[in-house]
């Protein structure tokens, strides 16, 4: 899906006002604004019955999200463009996938110069991060229990894994709990996906330089200090849960 350029200048209008979003050839209305910011709850009126999806990926009641970026020069558009590119390039259960996308031409003020808005189409996940559960159940004084911490853990490296056995490699570079999004599921694990792929980029580096060649290898320090941290303390779980 490449990036799509028209002059829908109604867009942006539509797009603060709740009216109806044009994504390519399929029509969307806007219902709500979500939790994240220029995020929408958008739901399909019309859509391209000549465009393939993926069935897994369809909502059953139309309903989709859709991120709003403002383009106001060449180095924001080129930004938008590389997190479409990199977005795309993922097809993993735990990765959240980019469903369409469309860049289009939107009026500006008398003031202001010709302007560009981006509209992201991505599957709608109501749930919240799994930064909005903590806190919930913060609040509640609940806890997930330790299979649940380990279910979600082991989807998130799944994703990593995904994106880290690129050709290049692809190194995510913002994992958080406010970028993981994760839909509870009654009787089954908590699905979790990992979400915004706009610090994405190639994990390999060129090495120019001692300087360079000196940050690697103490980068390597703290990343295999940090690995035998991590299996100390999953041996203690272990041992706690099952001994």
């Amino acid at each position: 899906m490449g990036c799509s350029f028209s002059g829908l200048n109604a867009l942006y209008d539509n797009a603060n006002s709740g009216g109806d979003v044009w994504i390519n050839e399929n029509r969307f209305r806007i219902l709500r604004q979500a939790s994240f910011p220029n995020v929408f709850l958008v739901k399909e009126l019309i859509s391209d019955p000549n465009k393939i999806k993926d069935p897994s990926h369809v909502s059953d009641d139309g309903t989709y999200a859709m991120k709003k970026v403002l383009i106001q020069n060449n180095e924001q558009l080129e930004l938008v463009k590389e997190e479409i590119r990199v977005s795309s390039l993922f097809s993993h259960p735990n990765l959240l996938p980019l469903l369409d996308h469309a860049i289009i031409s939107v009026k500006a003020s008398q003031d202001q110069s010709r302007k560009q808005e981006a509209y992201l189409l991505f599957p709608a996940h109501l749930d919240g991060t799994l930064l909005d559960s903590m806190k919930t159940m913060q609040a509640k004084q609940e806890f997930f229990s330790t299979l649940e911490v380990l279910q979600i853990f082991h989807q998130l490296c799944a994703g990593l894994k995904h994106m880290h056995n690129f050709d290049p490699p692809y190194a995510h570079n913002d994992v958080k709990s406010g970028n993981v999004l994760l839909t509870h599921r009654k009787g089954q694990a908590p699905l979790a996906k990992l979400m915004d792929f706009g610090n994405a980029h190639p994990a390999r580096r060129q090495i120019r330089s001692r300087s360079e060649a000196l940050q690697l290898q103490v980068l390597m320090l703290l990343l295999l200090y940090k690995r035998i941290f991590f299996c100390i303390y999953a041996c203690k779980l272990l041992i706690f849960l099952f001994f």
